[in-house]
């Protein structure tokens, strides 16, 4: 089962002692500051994982502030198993004069990643399958197939009118190449002790192969690039976390298939809103919630781009759900793809303390939320070479319904932006997974 032990929580202790003065609100942040974070943690399955990240920030005269200029986020950890995360991310809204530049070029080669089936509550999940000490245990990795990932993101996003600033265009072009396949279960097995050993079984990504579920064109990966265009509202007073204001954006996406080795082509749709409430004269308790609709308008989208949400931002190496650190925080990563959803999130935010010190400016904060997921569009696929002694086993033809989850988290943040996240979730059904912690930066939205 998964063991994790991070370094991270002993930065928690560090800001929290930080944090004992008193708020000094006049304080501006000039020229440049990083924060830097070791990526330390342990995975039964995975080995244990090194590296780091670090997010400089050019801050330039002040004036703006807490806005910056520019953001460079670097990123790269790997497992000894093999497992390996390198990133990139750029962010200026000074780069091209009126225009928000984004860039991201990723690399995550993921020998685990989740795959638990299709259309949320249609595909049955037994977690006793992949629980070491259970009778039923089939394997740890079961509900797991490997992933690798190449990512280049860029995104533009413009005023429509000088003087109606709030409203904005945007654009981008995203390119993938994935390589899908089975768990490599003898990778995995290396260096352990026969009580640890994977059993040389098919986990479900395998049985949806033979099955037919997932076709031969799309099983081991493919090459893709979708173009994209939209509309943003955003009045937002702090980009990193606001105290008031709305962001919503409605973006189209489009693979043609002239961009795709594969024959088909898509169009989504996506529409992101979220709203920001001050409850206090002092700007340090926030109510925020965020909607989410994902809808496919034609086409037939390849089963490991079905979890994707198009975005002008990507405050992690990921930009999909539904279930995880990212969308539904408790809940199995990647529990509930389909072609169409819903997801909602509600947060209260309070900044408990503030202080500025060595010429830093420092706060400890908590939230408390509640999260929902809903497919409303399912995925559809032939399910007739399915044995029918194992059908009840893998599916129960229930429509779906909502998933939620709960929980509280702890964020610690460096000049506003360089913000230290810790959230805890716990998913109501145990279909949909019992709990998780999240150790990442940024708010959630």
């Amino acid at each position: 089962m998964l063991k994790k032990f991070t370094l991270s929580l002993f930065l928690f202790s560090i800001t929290a002692a930080f944090a004992l003065a008193q708020t000094d609100s006049s304080y501006i942040k000039k020229g440049f500051t990083f924060g830097l974070l070791p990526a330390v943690s342990f995975d039964a399955d995975l080995g244990f994982q090194y590296g780091g990240l670090t997010n400089l920030y050019w801050y330039g005269d002040g004036s703006a502030y807490p806005d910056y200029n520019h953001s460079l986020y670097l990123e790269f950890s790997k497992y000894t198993a093999g497992s390996t995360l390198a990133r990139l991310y750029y962010d200026s809204p000074s780069l091209v004069r009126n225009i928000r530049t984004t860039a991201d070029v990723t690399w995550f080669r993921d020998l685990a990643m989740d795959f638990y089936g299709f259309n949320g509550r249609e595909a049955v999940y037994n977690n006793s399958w992949e629980d070491d000490n259970s009778i039923d245990y089939k394997s740890r990795v079961f509900y797991r197939h490997h992933r690798g990932m190449f990512r280049i993101m860029t995104n533009f996003k413009g005023s429509i009118q000088a003087d109606k600033p709030s409203w904005s265009w945007m654009a981008g072009l995203v390119f993938f190449d994935f390589t899908i396949g089975s768990v490599d279960i003898d990778r995995l097995n290396k260096n352990k002790d026969d009580d640890e050993l994977l059993p040389p079984i098919d986990g479900l990504y395998d049985k949806y192969v033979d099955w037919g579920i997932i076709n031969t064109e799309e099983a081991e990966g493919g090459r893709h690039a979708y173009l994209k265009a939209g509309l943003a509202y955003d009045t937002r007073d702090i980009i990193a976390n606001p105290t008031k204001g709305t962001w919503t954006e409605l973006f189209i996406a489009h693979m043609p298939a002239f961009l795709s080795n594969h024959s088909g082509s898509y169009t989504r749709i996506n529409l992101f809103h979220r709203q920001y409430f001050n409850l206090t004269p002092k700007r340090n308790l926030i109510a925020a919630y965020r909607i989410g609709i994902q809808h496919k308008l034609n086409g037939t989208i390849p089963f490991y781009l079905l979890p994707h949400m198009a975005s002008s931002v990507l405050t992690s190496a990921t930009s999909q759900g539904l279930g995880g650190a990212k969308t539904l925080r408790g809940i199995n990563r990647n529990r509930l793809v389909g072609n169409g959803s819903l997801l909602t999130n509600i947060e209260l935010r309070w900044k408990m303390w503030r202080t500025k010190l060595f010429r830093q400016d420092f706060y400890l904060g908590t939230n408390y939320f509640v999260d929902m997921g809903l497919i409303t569009q399912a995925y559809k696929f032939d399910k007739s070479m399915v044995p029918q002694n194992e059908y009840d086993f893998y599916f129960n033809d229930e429509q779906d319904r909502p998933h939620f989850s709960y929980g509280l988290g702890l964020k610690a943040a460096l000049n506003e932006n360089f913000v230290l996240s810790a959230d805890y979730g716990i998913a109501t059904n145990k279909q949909d997974g019992t709990s998780g912690l999240y150790i990442t930066l940024n708010y959630l939205f």
